[in-house]
């Protein structure tokens, strides 16, 4: 596994973060790793969502990712460095109810709030608020956050950045190619606001979305699901 900051932790090739394509853990999510063999956690990690897909244990991935994401709390085991065993207390997502089974994945909502989550059956999970669900049910396409990302690049591409296309930075970056299907299909939105250096390197900030390649069992089960929905009351959660 690869550990590097910005590193895909399945492929070790940069990581451009943008939602439904290529993303991260934070350190604090206490999501086990035990495919990994010099790390606890899978926290902390970035990861292109196709590289997940094809990883030879994504199944390993996938049952760490639910048994975080399906709870509130729990208890979970860890060796110590006195070569001992010891019970933590984790706080999970809190999505309990599974409410579809599907070719593609599973559906789980959360029983407070109007949130659902998608785990994918090869690993990747997708978080859906109650607009991002009826986006789905109309049967339009969702666009992912274009929220400002502050990113650490490998190498200072200087002032020529501020001028470069979303090709042109994945090119710099040599990861065109995991980002290809993107590029193609999906109208992805580039843009470069600021960068300059700090003591780790040349820091980046930027926005870029584009529409996520969700399955379209998972538009069909809400176009069904959210027709005798109802919201859930603040008051109750």
């Amino acid at each position: 596994m690869f550990h590097e900051r910005y590193s895909c932790h399945f492929c070790g090739r940069f990581v451009l973060e943008v939602e439904g394509w290529a993303e991260s853990t934070q350190p604090y999510h206490q999501i086990l790793a035990p495919w990994d063999d010099e790390a606890t956690f899978f926290g902390g990690a970035s990861y292109h969502l196709a590289c997940l897909r094809s990883f030879d244990r994504h199944a390993e991935v996938r049952r760490e990712f639910l048994a975080w994401i399906t709870v509130t709390r729990d208890t979970i085991s860890l060796m110590g460095t006195d070569g001992l065993q010891h019970e933590s207390t984790r706080t999970g997502l809190g999505f309990t109810e599974r409410v579809a089974v599907l070719a593609s994945g599973e559906i789980y909502e959360s029983p407070r709030f109007d949130r659902w989550v998608f785990v994918e059956s090869a690993g990747p999970f997708h978080i859906l608020d109650l607009e991002r669900a009826e986006t789905l049910g109309r049967g339009e396409r969702l666009r992912g956050n274009d929220g400002v990302h502050s990113q650490l690049l490998p190498a200072d591409p200087g002032k020529r950045i501020e001028k470069w296309d979303l090709p042109a930075l994945l090119d710099f970056l040599q990861i065109r190619d995991l980002y290809q299907g993107l590029l193609d299909d999906y109208a992805p939105n580039y843009r470069f606001f600021e960068g300059g250096h700090s003591r780790a390197g040349y820091v980046a900030d930027y926005s870029l979305s584009a529409y996520i390649p969700l399955p379209d069992d998972v538009t069909t089960f809400f176009a069904g699901y959210l027709r005798d929905y109802v919201p859930k009351r603040l008051e109750d959660a």
